[in-house]
Order: C-alpha cells, then structure tokens, then sequence
C-alpha cells in the first residue's frame, strides 16, 4: 500500500512486507516484529517501509487483521445452517476459541489488538460477530433493540480474555477456559432472546 498523490496503492513490496511481518510476529512475537528487522531481511531501506506504512503499530494492526481472518476461516467452518442461530453462535465461538488456544501466545496476542474508530471497535472477530447477531434480527432470533455490536464486543472480551488467562497460567486448563467462556455466551444469548 504504497502512498501516490496521498491515496494509498496496493504492490508487491506491500504485500512482501505484510507476509513477513505475519510471520516474524506470530512466530517470534511482537517485540521481534520491528522496522529495522523488516528492513534486515528484506534487505531495503527504512523509507521503503515508511513510504508504505505510518508506523509499526500499523504493521502490527495488520498482521492481527490477517490472524483474524484465519481464525474466522477456521471458525466459520462450525457453523451449520441445520440448527439454531444460538446453536450456532456457541459452536462458532466455541471453534474460535478452540483455535486461539491451539496456536501459540505470540499468534494470541495478535487476537486481542484492534483499533478504535468513530464508529466502535475495529476488529474482524467483532464485526463478523456483530454481522451474525444482525442476521440474528432480520430472522426474528435476536431482540430488535440489542446492540449488536455491544454484544459482540462482550463476547470477545470474553473469549479474549480468558484465552489470555489460559496463556498465562499454566495451572487454569482448557476447558476450565471453555466452560467460563460458554457460561458468559450463554448469559449473553439469554439477553438476546
């Protein structure tokens, strides 16, 4: 995403740049992740950097962005048009969780990044959430006065949050994390209702 004449264009640099950062980050974590180490293996300058991206942060945001989306491949995967949209809800939230749990911490972190707009959170986990929970209303499943994008938000401090305990401490297991985290879903879908 070179910048020409102020408007933001997509290249292959870009697209060098994005993929390295993904992996040195989800590998090696975010304090591995720095300009001058894209620079080192890329072998260019610093503006070669900075002519694409503000900042490491946005590097970063970006490579949350694309975990993001992996785990949403993955998770979407659970959902089944057979059942219930809560029963969907749980097993997408559940096969979310799953998948965060099962990557290691450095890729984890990257899940709890997001970036605050005027509009709300800007997280693909909280928007596609926030899409279902939507599509929840217009099949008459979910109260017309929620918040959709409240509860998604809930629902991802949930599932973040304890993925982070989890991390954290060897003694709390998994599905100790699990239980809580569908305890929390279920309350949340009680409020739906």
């Amino acid at each position: 995403m070179a910048f020409s004449k102020g408007k933001r264009i997509e290249d292959e640099t870009s697209k060098r740049i994005e993929d390295l950062a993904v992996n040195i980050g989800c590998h090696e974590g975010v304090d591995a992740l720095t300009v001058t180490r894209l620079c080192k293996e890329l072998n260019c300058d610093r503006r070669v950097i900075y002519n694409r991206f503000r900042d490491i942060d946005e590097i970063n945001l970006l490579v949350a962005q694309r975990c993001n989306e992996e785990i949403l491949a993955k998770a979407k995967t659970a959902i089944t048009p057979q059942v219930s949209f809560y029963e969907n809800m749980t097993a997408l939230v559940q096969a979310m969780f799953t998948y965060i749990y099962e990557k290691n911490a450095y890729f984890q972190y990257y899940t709890i990044l997001y970036t605050v707009t005027d509009k709300g959170l800007k997280n693909e986990i909280v928007h596609y959430l926030t899409y279902l929970i939507e599509q929840g209303k217009l099949s008459g499943d979910v109260r017309a006065e929620i918040n959709s994008s409240g509860v998604a938000q809930n629902i991802w401090i949930l599932m973040t949050g304890i993925g982070s305990m989890l991390a954290a401490n060897v003694n709390y297991k998994y599905q100790e994390g699990l239980n809580t985290l569908l305890y929390g879903v279920e309350a949340l879908v009680s409020y739906m209702k």
